[in-house]
C-alpha cells in the first residue's frame, strides 16, 4: 500500500502543476490580447518602412491604422457584450436580492419613464407583482410621478385607469371633461385629485418658477398592472383617411394639418405662452369650482379637489402632523375605497409603531430622508421554506441512512407506550409554533423619490433623520380603507394598554404594575421622539442630574466651612 502511494505522488504533482499552468495561461491571455493590438500596429508600420518604396509608405501606414481601428472596434464590441452580460447578471442578482431582502421598499431607480419630453415626464414603477412576489395582492395598482416644467402644458388625453393624485409641489390649472361637462379649477400643493378612467383632462403649470409635481396611484382596469395614456390627437390620426373625412366632414388637407405629422411633432408635454397660461387661469376662476366654497354636509363634491393641508390634522404634536382624507371628507374617494394621508415627521422624530387591519399602504417620500422598518412574517416563513428546500437535497441521503434506525426507534416507542409518543408530538408542534413567532424586520433608508409598501397586519415605523435639514414628508395611499383601522402598538393610545389585567399578565408574563409602568411611560401618541433624539435627551438629563448633584455638594461644603469658621 505504501509503495502504491509513493508511486501516485509524482502523478498528483504533475496534475497540480498542469492545473496551475492552465490557470496562469488563462489569466495572462487577456493581457496578451490587450497588448496584441499595439504590437500588430507597430509591426505593420515597421514592414511598411522595410518593404515598401518611399512613395508607398504613407498609404501602407494608413492601411495599418485602418486595420488597427477595425481590430479595436471588434475587440471593444466583444468587451461591451461581455460587460452587458456581466451587468445583466448583476442586475438579476440585485433583483433577486431586492425580492428576498427588501420586497416592500423601492428606490428612485425603480422608476421607468413612461413619457418624456423637454418640458417634463411621467415615470412609474413596474407592476408590483413583477417587483416582488409578496405583492401579488396589489398587482392592479401602479405608482407614478408626473413632473412638468414652469409654463408647460399637458395635452388633452385620458388613461385607461382610475387615478388618484396628490399635488406635492407647484400650482396649476386642471380641466376635466366628465359626463359631457367641462370643469376647470386651480390645483396647488396639498390638493387631492381624482380622475376616473376615460375622462378627458388637460393640465397646465401656471407657475413661472417652480415645477409642478404630482404623485399618484393608478388602478388599472383593462390589463392588470398595465395602463396607457391616450392622446386625443394621436387617436384621431390613427383612423383611416376615409373615416376621418366622413367623421369631420372636411378636406384631407385640413385633417392632415391638424392631426397629421405636422400636428404631432410637439409631443405630450409642451411649452405654453404667457397669454395661453393667463387664459387657462381665467377659465379656472370663472367657470371652475373653487375648493374654498362651503362643502356639502356629507363631504366634498366628487368633481372638485380637496386640500389636505387646509384641514385640521388628525394627529399633531411637536414630533409631527398627520392629515387624512377619506370617503367621509372627500366623496370622490369613496368610489375607489382609498384613503389619502400626508405625514410630516419632524427631523429626529418617528411614527409610533402601528399596523392597518385591512388596507394596503403605498407610500411615496416627497422630501427629506430617514428610515423605515417593516415587520414581515411572510418573509420569515418564505426564507425558512427556501432554506428548507435548499437543505432537502442534502438531507435526503442522510434520511435514507436514518430510515432503518427510525424504524427501530418507532418499535421501541410503541413498546414504551402511547403517552411518550403524545409528548414527543406536542413538543414538535411547540417547536413549529416557536419558529413561526420569529419574524424578520425589513430596514431600509428612504429619501425623496423612494416608495415603500406596507401590507395589512404588518407593523411599520417611519423615522425622520436627525441629520437632515428638512422633515420627512410622506404621502400615503391606503387601498381598501373603508373597513380598515389603524392600530397603535406604542404611545399614549397603544392597544396593549387596553387589555384586561389577566390578559396583560398572561401575555407579557409580568405583574400588571410593571406592565403599566412600561406602557404608560410614553406620553405622546402618533408621533414620538426618534431613537437618536431620545438618546440625546437621556444624555442631557444625565448631565443635568450630575450638575445638580455637583451644585448640592458645593453648597454642603460652603456650609461646613462657614460652620467651622464660626466655631
Amino acid at each position: 500500500m505504501a509503495t502504491r502511494t509513493r508511486a501516485a505522488l509524482p502523478l498528483l504533482f504533475l496534475l497540480a502543476c498542469g492545473l496551475l499552468f492552465a490557470a496562469a495561461v488563462g489569466t495572462s491571455r487577456e493581457e496578451e490580447e490587450s497588448r496584441s493590438g499595439e504590437h500588430s500596429l507597430r509591426e505593420c508600420q515597421q514592414r511598411c518602412e522595410r518593404d515598401k518604396p518611399r512613395y508607398q509608405r504613407g498609404q501602407c501606414v494608413q492601411e495599418c491604422r485602418e486595420q488597427q481601428q477595425k481590430w479595436e472596434r471588434e475587440h471593444g464590441r466583444h468587451e461591451e457584450e461581455q460587460g452587458r452580460s456581466r451587468r445583466g447578471d448583476r442586475e438579476r442578482e440585485g433583483e433577486q436580492e431586492q425580492d428576498s431582502r427588501r420586497p416592500y421598499v423601492f428606490g428612485p431607480r425603480s422608476f421607468r419613464h413612461i413619457v418624456q419630453s423637454d418640458q417634463g415626464f411621467i415615470k412609474a414603477i413596474r407592476p408590483f407583482n413583477e417587483e416582488s412576489r409578496l405583492l401579488r395582492g396589489i398587482k392592479n395598482y401602479r405608482v407614478a410621478i408626473m413632473e412638468a416644467n414652469p409654463r408647460s402644458f399637458v395635452v388633452p388625453g385620458y388613461a385607461d385607469a382610475d387615478g388618484i393624485g396628490y399635488v406635492a409641489q407647484g400650482e396649476g390649472v386642471l380641466t376635466v371633461i366628465e359626463n359631457g361637462e367641462k370643469r376647470s379649477y386651480t390645483v396647488r400643493q396639498g390638493d387631492v385629485i381624482v380622475a376616473p378612467a376615460g375622462s378627458i383632462m388637460h393640465l397646465a403649470n401656471t407657475d413661472g418658477r417652480r415645477k409642478l409635481v404630482i404623485a399618484k396611484i393608478l388602478h388599472t382596469i383593462s390589463v392588470p398592472g398595465k395602463f396607457e395614456y391616450f392622446v386625443g390627437q394621436s387617436l384621431v390620426s390613427s383612423l383611416s383617411k376615409r373615416v376621418q373625412r366622413a367623421a369631420f366632414k372636411t378636406s384631407e388637407e385640413r385633417l392632415e394639418k391638424l392631426f397629421g405629422r405636422q400636428g404631432q411633432k410637439k409631443g405630450f408635454i409642451v411649452r405654453a405662452s404667457e397669454e395661453q397660461v393667463r387664459e387657462l387661469r381665467r377659465h379656472a376662476s370663472e367657470g371652475g369650482e373653487s375648493r374654498h366654497w362651503p362643502l356639502p354636509p356629507f363631504g366634498g363634491d366628487s368633481r372638485s379637489t380637496y386640500n389636505l393641508l387646509e384641514q385640521r390634522p388628525t394627529i399633531a404634536n411637536r414630533h409631527g402632523r398627520l392629515y387624512e382624507a377619506d370617503a367621509r371628507s372627500f366623496r370622490a374617494l369613496g368610489d375607489q375605497d382609498v384613503r389619502v394621508a400626508f405625514a410630516n415627521i419632524t427631523a429626529g422624530s418617528m411614527t409610533a409603531p402601528y399596523y392597518n387591519t385591512q388596507s394596503v399602504k403605498i407610500a411615496v417620500v416627497l422630501d427629506g430622508e430617514g428610515e423605515v422598518e417593516i415587520v414581515c412574517p411572510h418573509l420569515s416563513q418564505d426564507s425558512e421554506r427556501r432554506r428548507g428546500e435548499e437543505g432537502q437535497s442534502e438531507e435526503r441521503g442522510k434520511d435514507r441512512r436514518r430510515e432503518e434506525e427510525d424504524d427501530d426507534e418507532r418499535e421501541q416507542h410503541q413498546e414504551q407506550g402511547r403517552g411518550r409518543g403524545s409528548e414527543s408530538e406536542s413538543e414538535s408542534e411547540g417547536q413549529h409554533r416557536q419558529q413561526q413567532e420569529k419574524y424578520e424586520t425589513i430596514r431600509a433608508r428612504v429619501s425623496r423619490g423612494s416608495v415603500f409598501v406596507v401590507p395589512p397586519g404588518h407593523p411599520v415605523v417611519e423615522i425622520s433623520s436627525s441629520r437632515g435639514s428638512s422633515n420627512l414628508q410622506v404621502v400615503c395611499f391606503e387601498i381598501r380603507a373603508e373597513k380598515s383601522e389603524r392600530v397603535w402598538l406604542a404611545g399614549k393610545n397603544n392597544v396593549l394598554g387596553k387589555l384586561d389585567r389577566p390578559a396583560k399578565e398572561l401575555a407579557l408574563d409580568a405583574p400588571e404594575r410593571v406592565i403599566d409602568e412600561v406602557l404608560r411611560a410614553q406620553p405622546d401618541e402618533g408621533f414620538l421622539a426618534g431613537p437618536e433624539e431620545q438618546q440625546q435627551e437621556r444624555g442631557e438629563e444625565e448631565r443635568r442630574r450630575r450638575g445638580d448633584r455637583g451644585r448640592g455638594d458645593e453648597a454642603v461644603e460652603t456650609f461646613l466651612r462657614m460652620a467651622t469658621g464660626a466655631f
